[in-house]
């Protein structure tokens, strides 16, 4: 083993070890924000089912497809949109 060097490996291994775990936990908190978006999204969706909410659909029709930004999401949600201008007429 060389003189130089030696503790530079260590070194270097612990900074692997610890970027490792900073990815993990970023991923984990990754997952927990996912998650709570899922949770809110069903919550809302439940609200305009169930049109519990005064405005809400009325809310969401007109103003959802401009808060998308990407045309692709705007063409998965054009069918709600549309049906929720049907109950709101």
């Amino acid at each position: 083993m060389s003189l130089l060097g030696g503790n530079d490996l260590k070194e270097q291994q612990k900074i692997n070890e610890l970027e490792l775990k900073i990815n993990r936990e970023k991923q984990k908190l990754d997952k927990k924000l996912t998650r709570q978006k899922i949770l809110l999204g069903a919550f809302l969706v439940d609200a305009l089912e169930k049109d519990s909410v005064d405005g809400l659909r009325e809310y969401t029709a007109d103003n959802l497809l401009d808060f998308l930004a990407r045309q692709g999401d705007k063409d998965l949600m054009a069918d709600l949109v549309k049906g929720l201008e049907k109950i709101k007429t």
